[in-house]
């Protein structure tokens, strides 16, 4: 499309169409300066928009025609100084902060703000920081007060560090600790002497010392200091009056806020809202020392702070599609517990990057051995292996054909079929893997399998008299509910 006809029907384009013009338009340095050339007549709005589009990608054509691009931060039209100010942020800010600033300064329509604010902060020097620091809201209409708020908000996380916190907690305080299995979690709190109650479908304990000692058990997901809830509506003057004991519990002000909520458009706008109510603590999701996480159910609203310490999983580096969270290999693990062999040989056969294999190394073995047909898996398992406690033996292998040894468990995390592979390939898969699971376990052996595929597994095991059911349970994991089945290799 020529250059013309691009400005003139820009804005009626879908945005395939829009993205598939830009492509085609950076490469050639003479139609950007026919649109540049543009930006100077009536067709300015999406002349310039069409250059704040393809925003860093021209970066070297805008630093060559700057003169021609700074008198827009002036222009007539609101709308075109708003995209100016965005493609002199996305391009070369830092050159240029102190024209930013002096529009800025000069701007007297509300609403066209908040890009001034976000190009000032893509400066990312002291001269930005200092003005944004010092800077005072000036719109005096709730909707572009938020505006403004937030957009300040996110300008100055760009010059947030990110800190340990350094975490206190009072005897009072709630710790809840997330869960696939609220019973799985209770019962080794439990062994580690503390006092667990449920907490809807989490776990809560009180009476701590010290936040760090929630991580003396493993069989969690996160856990999170308790900070009340309320009316969805109340949200922003809730948060606001814990905002003190936030910094106070934590010693840090960058946080990230995560809203739980079934509806998208509840989500945003409690974000822009609880951002804006926040004036201490200061919203960087790029860089930030500490969660706030909200869930919203039903016109409720419960608070959570995360301040991101746990120390449990430092081995995890590297993961593959599918992976196990580590926290639910964690429970896998804690769950069969009561059937393990302080001097068992270990086989995870369909090990992925490790993590089920690192997690039974927290309990007494002989060794441990892991198995899977992927070399990204393996490659995984192996760079895992070098920051954990435990140091597997892994080989890049079809699990159908590793038969030659027996093991007295197998620890498993059996292939779901969802992001990687089928439900029709599990069938087939799953067949021949229980024709040769009994031949690799000893008599006595214990099989631990953890699958989504929970109606096959079932009737496989139906089918395999050699295999004995000891118990099994089901685990919830993002949305999914796969089971955990504990077998023993009945005596010959």
């Amino acid at each position: 499309m020529e250059p013309q006809k691009l400005v003139d029907t820009y804005f009626s384009l879908s945005r395939p169409q829009q993205k598939a013009e830009l492509a085609r338009l950076r490469d050639s340095r003479q139609d950007l300066q026919t649109v540049l050339a543009l930006t100077r007549g009536p067709q300015a709005r999406s002349a310039v928009r069409i250059l704040t589009d393809l925003g860093g990608r021209i970066g070297p054509f805008i630093g060559d025609h700057i003169s021609q691009i700074l008198p827009l931060l002036r222009a007539e039209d609101a709308k075109v100084r708003m995209s100016a100010a965005q493609l002199i942020g996305d391009t070369c800010a830092a050159e240029h902060v102190d024209d930013l600033i002096e529009a800025l300064e000069a701007e007297q329509t509300m609403y066209a703000r908040p890009p001034f604010l976000l190009a000032i902060g893509r400066a990312k020097n002291k001269t930005a920081e200092d003005y944004l620091r010092s800077y005072s809201i000036r719109s005096d209409i709730d909707k572009h007060i938020l505006e403004e708020k937030n957009a300040l908000a996110k300008a100055l996380s760009n010059f947030v560090r990110r800190e340990t916190p350094h975490v206190r907690i009072l005897p009072s305080d709630v710790i809840v600790v997330t869960t696939p299995n609220v019973h799985v979690t209770m019962e080794a709190l439990m062994r580690a002497g503390m006092k667990p109650r449920k907490f809807g479908g989490d776990v809560a304990v009180t009476d701590l010392a010290s936040f760090q000692q929630i991580y003396k058990v493993r069989a969690f997901e996160t856990a999170y200091i308790y900070l009340g809830s309320c009316a969805v509506a109340d949200l922003p003057e809730f948060l606001a009056s814990r905002e003190s004991a936030v910094i106070q519990r934590t010693h840090v002000k960058g946080y990230r806020l995560e809203v739980k909520s079934d509806s998208n458009e509840v989500r945003l706008d409690v974000i822009a809202r609880c951002v804006a109510a926040l004036t201490r603590l200061e919203n960087s999701p790029s860089s930030y020392s500490i969660e706030i996480m909200i869930r919203i159910r039903d016109g409720r609203a419960q608070i959570f702070l995360n301040p991101l310490i746990d120390p449990r999983f430092a081995y995890r580096k590297k993961s593959i599609p599918a992976s196990i969270h580590p926290g639910v290999a964690a429970c896998v693990v804690s769950y069969a517990s009561e059937f393990f062999n302080s001097d068992a040989r270990v086989l995870d056969d369909f090990c992925g990057s490790g993590t089920l294999l690192f997690e039974r190394a927290y309990y007494p073995y002989h060794t441990l051995t892991g198995v899977d047909i992927s070399l990204g898996a393996i490659e995984a398992a192996k760079f895992n292996s070098r920051y954990a406690a435990a140091h597997p033996q892994f080989h890049y292998l079809d699990c159908l054909k590793f038969t030659a040894r027996k093991y007295n468990e197998i620890l498993t995390n059996m292939p779901f079929g969802l992001r990687v592979g089928s439900h029709q390939a599990n069938v087939k898969l799953y067949q021949r893997y229980f024709e040769i699971l009994p031949g690799i376990l000893h008599n006595g052996g214990l099989a631990v399998l953890y699958t989504h595929e929970k109606r096959l597994t079932e009737r496989l095991i139906d089918a395999t008299p050699q295999l004995e059911p000891l118990k099994r349970t089901t685990f919830e994991a993002g949305g999914l509910y796969p089971a955990v089945f504990c077998l023993r290799r009945r005596h010959s």
